[in-house]
C-alpha cells in the first residue's frame, strides 16, 4: 500500500492528514487493527510506533531525503532511550577486528558509560557486538537498531544478547515486521538502511575500525557519510603512528585526510580537528532536543 518511506512522505506530510486517511480509508484501519491484533500475540515486540506519535524520535530537521526517514519503528525494550538522542553516541566498525582494536573500543566504551551515554549499534558481529557487551558488562544502556524483524535478529548467533539487550533495560528497534520476500536482493538495502538509523538516532557516531572501500570495507563507511550528511558529530579512533599503516584502520585514516571528521583525543588540544569523550558527552544538537506535548498519544 505504501511502496517507500519518501511515499509515506509525500501523501502524509502532516499528522492531520495522516489521520485523516486512517479515517477513510479500509485498507489502513484493516492494516492497523490486523497489526495491533499481531503485536499483542506477539511477545517479540513490545510495540511499534509512527512518526506522528509522541514516543517516536526527532529526526533532525537536517534530515532532508524523504527517504531517509523513517515512518514506522517497531521495539522491544525501553523506548525512552529515543527520547533524549543527545544522550546517545553510536559505536562502529568492522566485523572482525584485532585485539589490540578491540581492547581500545572497550576503553572508549567504558569512558562513555561512566558518563551515562547510551551506546548505539548494529548488532552486528565484532565492533558493534563488543560495544554493546561492554555497555551491558559495566551497567550502561544500549540500543542496537537491526536490519532484521526483532524476532528473527541477525546475525543469528547474536539473538541471545538481543535479549540481554532488552533485560539490561536497553533497546532493540527495527523498521521490519516481516522477512523480505526477495531475501537476495532485499537484505542488503536493509542493512545500508540500518546505518543510517545509528547515525540518526545518535548526537555522535565514533568509527573504531574498518577497512577501505573495497578491501573489505563494513557498513561502517554508510553510518560515516550519513552522520557527515546529517551534521551530526563525526569522530574516529586514529593514532598516526600507531594506525597509519595498518589495514583494519583505512577507511578511519581517509576519513581522517579528508578533514572531515574529528579524531578521538585523550587530552584537549587547541587543534579542532581532535576531540575529547568529555566533549563528546557535552555536545549537543539543539534540532534532537525533544519537544514535550507536541504530539498525539501512541496509535498502536
Amino acid at each position: 500500500m505504501i511502496p517507500s518511506r519518501a511515499q509515506f512522505h509525500k501523501l502524509y506530510n502532516s499528522e492531520a492528514s495522516f489521520l485523516s486517511a486512517i479515517e477513510g480509508d479500509t485498507r489502513v484501519t484493516n492494516m492497523v487493527s490486523q497489526l495491533t491484533k499481531e503485536i499483542e500475540a506477539n511477545t517479540a515486540l513490545d510495540g511499534v510506533i509512527c512518526i506522528f506519535d509522541q514516543d517516536f524520535p526527532v529526526i533532525n530537521s537536517t534530515v532532508k531525503a524523504k527517504g531517509d526517514r523513517p515512518y514506522l519503528l517497531f521495539y522491544k525494550g525501553d523506548i525512552s532511550l529515543l527520547h533524549h538522542l543527545n544522550n546517545n553516541v553510536a559505536v562502529i566498525g568492522h566485523t572482525s577486528p584485532s585485539e589490540n582494536i578491540q581492547k581500545r573500543e572497550r576503553k572508549i566504551i567504558s569512558q562513555l558509560v561512566k558518563k551515562q551515554q547510551v551506546i548505539v549499534s548494529g548488532l552486528a558481529k565484532g565492533c558493534d557486538v563488543i560495544a554493546h557487551e561492554e555497555c551491558m558488562r559495566l551497567g550502561g544502556k544500549t540500543i542496537a537498531i537491526l536490519p532484521s524483524s526483532i524476532n528473527e535478529v541477525l546475525p543469528k548467533e547474536h539473538a541471545e544478547r538481543a535479549k540481554q539487550i532488552v533485560e539490561t533495560g536497553g533497546l532493540l528497534i527495527s523498521e521490519y515486521y516481516a522477512p523480505p520476500s526477495n531475501p537476495r536482493f532485499e537484505m542488503a538495502k536493509r542493512f545500508i538502511d540500518r546505518d543510517r538509523l545509528q547515525a540518526m538516532f545518535a548526537k555522535a557516531v565514533i568509527l573504531i575500525a574498518s577497512y577501505a572501500v573495497h578491501k573489505g570495507d563494513s557498513g561502517a563507511r554508510h553510518a560515516m557519510n550519513k552522520a557527515l550528511k546529517y551534521k551530526h558529530q563525526t569522530c574516529v579512533m586514529y593514532d598516526e603512528k600507531r594506525d597509519s599503516d595498518v589495514d583494519e584502520m583505512e577507511l578511519n585514516k581517509q576519513f581522517v585526510e579528508a578533514g572531515n571528521v574529528k579524531v578521538l583525543a585523550k587530552a584537549a588540544r587547541k587543534n579542532p580537528a581532535f576531540i575529547t569523550i568529555d566533549e563528546i558527552v557535552k555536545y549537543r544538537i539543539s534540532t534532537l532536543e525533544r519537544v514535550t506535548g507536541s504530539k498525539q498519544d501512541n496509535l498502536f
